[in-house]
């Protein structure tokens, strides 16, 4: 009797202990499915603003026109007195090439005038005169030539520029047609950029560009889209252009210096924008999430029966949120952060035209002042798998990671 008693009371603690947990799992799960049902959102409005698209883009200054600097005839350096930093003008003496054989070469033909001359005044007849002038003037050139030749030992500069590099020294002997000396026109530096090929087609000829150093501090120089290469490079599978970009004034930039290059591709005034991060795509569609009157309404009733401690706690926490979010995009409200369910708004299919980094044109779906409801990250990777679990898609990939579908880089796209 006493061991069918100790069997019940224990078959008794067993249910209760399954009800226990049956019960404790199934408020864990409400709790959690309660977490994945609310996002936080920040409600930005629909404006207009002056919208500007760029491709952006690095590379380093070159010199559109130099020169290497030969020599005329092989020989001995003489009177070489530039050196690297040295601004030249062009016909300027660089330096000499004196050559034994061009000076002998030189004299020969000196000395054949001389006996050309002294023949014509043996010469006695019309003939023998007239056959002895043509051998004159023969002479005649000759020393010309040789003369010019004696002249050309010294090399001057070909343009206007600066001495990049000096090759020999005084004393060394040089071969006719090496370099001695590069001089570059400091006037004609350009950036050669590398543009992806999925952004090349939207580079023209004569678009505007904005270039800054970085070893040139606080400056801003302006250049143009000059030419555009037909011929691609390609390294691991990725495919790039070069763009060169003229520089309006390039004082202070020297050969080599690395430029970041922002190209304006297009432009447009008083156009209707969104933040980049409230736009979903969806196959192959285009939606905002809109706030619901009801919502509006719902948010406004509680932010009135919140406390002043509480607005302040609250204004902080959503001031940090919203810079998480949005923090490029300092012309939008980040104070008005709400959290709703699935219901608290609706997707609206919109039409789309300019695009960068930070915002969106809308062309049509949306009018300006309109309230949209853009999605803050979550602080808890567990609430992120909650909510990529418990709603398997849907307006989960909205919620969880906005505009994640649109972030996704376009190569992929285009390679998958």
């Amino acid at each position: 009797m006493k061991s069918k008693l100790i069997k019940t009371i224990v078959a008794c603690l067993i249910i209760v202990g399954v009800s226990l947990g049956g019960y404790y799992g199934y408020k864990k799960y409400k709790s959690s499915k309660a977490k994945v049902t609310a996002n936080s959102y920040i409600t930005v409005s629909a404006k207009k603003m002056n919208m500007q698209v760029n491709i952006q883009g690095t590379g380093a200054a070159f010199a559109a026109v130099s020169r290497e600097v030969y020599p005329n005839n092989s020989g001995n350096i003489k009177d070489l007195n530039v050196k690297v930093g040295d601004s030249v003008k062009q016909g300027d003496k660089l330096f000499t090439v004196e050559s034994a054989q061009v000076s002998q070469n030189l004299s020969k033909a000196e000395s054949n005038l001389e006996k050309q001359k002294l023949q014509l005044s043996k010469a006695k007849t019309d003939e023998d005169i007239s056959m002895q002038n043509l051998a004159i003037s023969d002479a005649q050139k000759d020393v010309d030539y040789a003369s010019e030749q004696i002249d050309k030992m010294a090399v001057k500069s070909p343009i206007n520029g600066v001495i990049v590099a000096v090759n020999n020294s005084n004393g060394d002997n040089v071969q006719e047609g090496k370099s001695v000396l590069s001089i570059i026109d400091p006037n004609s530096m350009k950036i050669k950029v590398a543009v992806d090929e999925l952004d090349i087609e939207k580079v023209k000829l004569g678009q505007k560009a904005e270039i800054k150093f970085g070893a040139i501090k606080d400056k801003v120089y302006e250049g143009a889209v000059e030419s555009i290469s037909q011929v691609g490079n390609t390294t691991n599978d990725v495919t790039t252009y070069d763009v060169t970009v003229s520089i309006k004034d390039p004082t202070g930039v020297k050969l080599g210096m690395n430029a970041n290059v922002n190209i304006l591709v297009d432009s447009k005034e008083n156009a209707l924008t969104i933040p980049t991060e409230a736009l979903v795509e969806r196959n192959g569609n285009k939606y905002v999430m809109v706030q619901s009157d009801a919502e509006s309404t719902s948010n406004a009733a509680q932010e009135g029966s919140t406390t002043k401690e509480s607005k302040a706690v609250n204004t902080e926490n959503n001031q940090s949120k919203g810079n998480e979010i949005n923090g490029k995009n300092t012309q939008y409200s980040r104070n008005n952060i709400t959290t709703v369910g699935l219901n608290g708004g609706k997707l609206v299919q919109i039409k789309t035209g300019l695009e960068n980094e930070n915002y969106v044109e809308v062309v049509e779906g949306l009018t300006e002042g309109q309230k949209i409801l853009v999605s803050l990250p979550k602080s808890s990777s567990n609430n992120n798998q909650n909510m990529r679990n418990g709603l398997g898609g849907g307006f989960g990939g909205f919620g969880g990671n906005m505009g994640g579908d649109r972030n996704q880089s376009s190569r992929t796209n285009k390679k998958n």
